[in-house]
């Protein structure tokens, strides 16, 4: 009999995830990508030498997923293990080094006042209250937690001070987006992850891991899917540019504009409500190839919003043999605040550089001429919006999902529109759609 067939459509983290695990538990899995090659907004291209990808390479040592992943895809000896990065903040247009790993961590972050710092005893017990709720693999879990913005969840038990200066930047270094207008569920899930986690670099770019999660699979790259529409037997015809195939299951990893996009002629009146109300948050990143690394050690500095500051962080790095930028020379990554960018998303590549880089400046004068050439990468749905309700909007889109799924019917969806902001996000994502059409579908069938 022949094996279950399978289509990924979207080859970014989350659709690489799903399309590697149920390759490896024996599903026929087609990949299709409608960019030149495989990883989304993960991808990266080399210039003079340096790798040059928006996503850098900082992660997080809590980024559990995604460690493991890179584990099984036999790439520990090429990335791992990751490379300690110092993490700094900006206070008053200075750089200080910063450990909140713990309450004394917290307190001594340069802009908290101890009258604020004194409150964070209360975090133990509100762990302790929320935590049944709150799993990175579950978020909708936390739906009922998801009725307070993450300003007036910390103002109330810790104090702006607090807010501003460690819980904010924790959440939108990734998420790209405002205290005010963010979901307290983002914070409660990144802390819940843990709360001792450290940032590290890996030791090449991201592109390693997209190529190799692509090369155990079928992938047609420059090909885009037009539509999906339901046959007889459960079956999903798909459309794309090189022609129509049938499938037994059809997962569409892409961003929720694409999918609805995809998906239109099967999706019932409330799915299409569900992708309408995702928002995105764009990303401008530049892109800095320095004549020589500002420290022998990467570092991670964030811009807490109360500085007024265009840069949400920025990431510096030495050269290393095999990574991002040759042995001798330095790459530094500016990002851009969300707010920031879809300010200036269509600016000239001139205009944008020279904002970013007077904003680092006035903390880090040395990157006056310090460049052999800049690079603006831009995105305009960068980063899904969890604001205050999301976490509800994805409880309620699953619930449609599983009562189509006991209806017979085989398409699936995967991204981090789904689970969070981040590559760890994404990642479990794809896996967690991988094992429900694996459940739905049954063992794969030997041929």
């Amino acid at each position: 009999m022949a094996r279950k067939k399978v289509l990924i459509a979207g080859a970014g983290i989350a659709g690489l995830g799903a399309a590697w695990w149920l390759s490896r538990r024996g599903y026929d899995v087609d990949l299709v990508e409608r960019g030149s090659q495989p990883g989304g907004r993960a991808r990266s291209h080399c210039t003079d030498g340096f790798t040059i990808e928006s996503a850098g390479g900082v992660i997080s040592t809590a980024d559990r997923a995604l460690l493991s992943w890179i584990g099984e895809l036999g790439l520990n000896d090429d990335l791992l293990p990751l490379r300690p990065v110092a993490l700094e903040t900006v206070h008053r247009d200075r750089s200080h080094a910063v450990d909140p790993r713990n309450w004394g961590g917290i307190a001594r972050i340069p802009g908290i006042g101890m009258r604020h710092a004194l409150r964070l005893i209360r975090l133990p017990r509100l762990d302790a209250r929320y935590g049944d709720r709150i799993d990175p693999d579950r978020p909708e879990r936390a739906a009922g937690l998801d009725d307070r913005s993450l300003a007036d969840f910390g103002r109330l038990y810790f104090g702006k001070s607090v807010v501003d200066r460690w819980m904010a930047p924790m959440v939108t270094r990734e998420s790209l987006g405002d205290a005010h207008n963010a979901s307290r569920v983002l914070f409660l899930l990144h802390y819940r992850r843990d709360p001792r986690a450290r940032l590290g670099l890996l030791r090449a770019g991201f592109g390693e891991i997209c190529e190799r999660a692509s090369s155990g699979v079928s992938a047609r790259l420059e090909t885009e899917v037009d539509r999906v529409s339901a046959v007889p037997s459960q079956r999903v015809r798909v459309d794309d540019t090189r022609g129509s195939s049938e499938f037994d299951a059809v997962v569409v990893a892409t961003s929720a504009p694409d999918a609805a996009r995809i998906s239109r002629g099967m999706l019932s009146l409330a799915e299409r409500d569900a992708f309408e109300k995702v928002r995105y948050v764009p990303a401008l990143t530049l892109a800095v190839a320095l004549r020589r690394p500002f420290s022998a050690h990467p570092e991670f500095v964030q811009f807490p919003h109360v500085e007024a500051s265009p840069l949400e962080s920025v990431a510096l790095e030495s050269g290393l043999k095999g990574g991002r930028a040759p042995e001798g020379h330095g790459l530094a990554l500016l990002h851009a605040r969300g707010e920031w960018s879809r300010q200036y998303i269509d600016a000239p590549d001139e205009i944008v550089a020279k904002e970013l880089i007077a904003a680092m400046g006035r903390v880090f004068p040395r990157i006056h001429g310090a460049s052999l050439f800049t690079e603006v990468l831009r995105d305009a749905r960068a980063v899904p919006a969890f604001e205050v309700g999301r976490f509800r909007e994805i409880a309620d889109f699953l619930r449609i999902q599983s009562n189509h799924r006991a209806e017979g019917r085989r398409l699936y969806f995967a991204g981090d529109y789904l689970m969070g902001p981040g590559w760890d996000a994404a990642l479990r994502s794809g896996l967690r759609t991988a094992a429900t059409v694996a459940e739905d579908l049954g063992p794969p069938q030997p041929t």
